[in-house]
């Protein structure tokens, strides 16, 4: 099955981004094979920037042409008719990117497990995947909606949907082990749908999805795994779970550690411009009222 689209963006200076977030687990000067390179956006920032070596993969060879300048190698077709083998030879990668590509694929697993001897050892796999269980979507279904989009949660491309739950037992299954989840985060009103609360009882539907579903405002996961060795246990869903819960907490507490950090600062600099000079002529006006007594 061939579907063929082009995605034009540019990597913003946000760090709520899916091509930020991938691109922070990418090191300098690594071998890189980027599964739906498209046009080359991201290509481009991991030869430039990082120094990495591209072997791109993409469907559509329109938009491959683009990003031909910045891969080592460039391979037309679809990454479920490939034979890798015969494309790559013996390369191997550092990293493999999948950046939203596993939801337009017949079979994910199927892929997943093919593009596996090809990481080097220690190497990851990452990749970016839309979340269907986002409060938007919620939204849209509790108004009987499932409207496709050209672009977003509901692309018109988009053949297969991914939670949390079911992206960790997909990697389990294929044969590796997610060692950390990134997101990015947008409320329903950030998205690609109206959602507008009009009244009391339709911010209490929405309160109500947040409160039942942790992940009710992640627009996308990033995935970081790496090949299950044999001396590895096997993860549970609930260990990962708690897992990427601490790892939460830890970034919530190391952002309240910058924002007291902060706050300290700018007591800091009231007491010395502001309170600091007040303090003072109070002092002296109550000195000199005590010696006039």
């Amino acid at each position: 099955m061939t579907i063929s689209k082009k995605y034009l963006y540019n990597i913003p200076d946000d760090s709520n981004h899916a091509a930020t977030k991938i691109s922070a687990w990418i090191n300098n000067n690594q071998e890189i094979l980027e599964i739906g390179c498209a046009s080359g956006i991201q290509t481009r920032h991991f030869k430039e920037n990082l120094g990495c070596s591209v072997t791109g993969i993409e469907i559509d060879a329109l938009a491959a042409e683009d990003a031909r300048p910045y891969c080592e190698s460039l391979i037309i077709g679809s990454i479920e008719e490939l034979d890798l083998p015969e494309a790559l030879g013996d390369k191997r990668f550092d990293a493999i990117t999948l950046a939203d590509v596993l939801e337009h694929l017949i079979d994910p697993a199927r892929t997943l497990i093919k593009v596996r001897p090809f990481l080097k050892e220690g190497g990851h796999l990452i990749a970016s995947i839309p979340n269907i269980a986002h409060a938007a979507i919620c939204w849209e279904l509790a108004h009987g909606r499932f409207d496709y989009q050209k672009f977003g949660l509901l692309d018109n491309t988009h053949i297969r949907f991914f939670t949390k739950k079911n992206i960790v037992k997909l990697f389990e299954e294929t044969g590796y082990r997610i060692i950390s989840i990134d997101r990015v985060i947008k409320v329903p009103q950030e998205t690609e749908f109206t959602v507008h609360c009009n009244s009391a009882q339709d911010q209490s539907f929405l309160d109500w999805i947040s409160e039942q579903n942790p992940e009710a405002h992640t627009y996308q996961f990033i995935i970081k795994a790496c090949v299950t060795s044999t001396d590895q246990p096997e993860s549970s869903y609930q260990e990962l779970a708690t897992l990427d819960t601490i790892q939460q907490l830890e970034s919530k507490i190391g952002e309240l550690n910058r924002q007291n950090l902060g706050l300290k600062s700018q007591i800091a600099w009231l007491e010395n411009h502001r309170f600091g000079p007040l303090t003072n002529l109070v002092d002296r006006l109550r000195n000199k009222q005590q010696r006039k007594n």
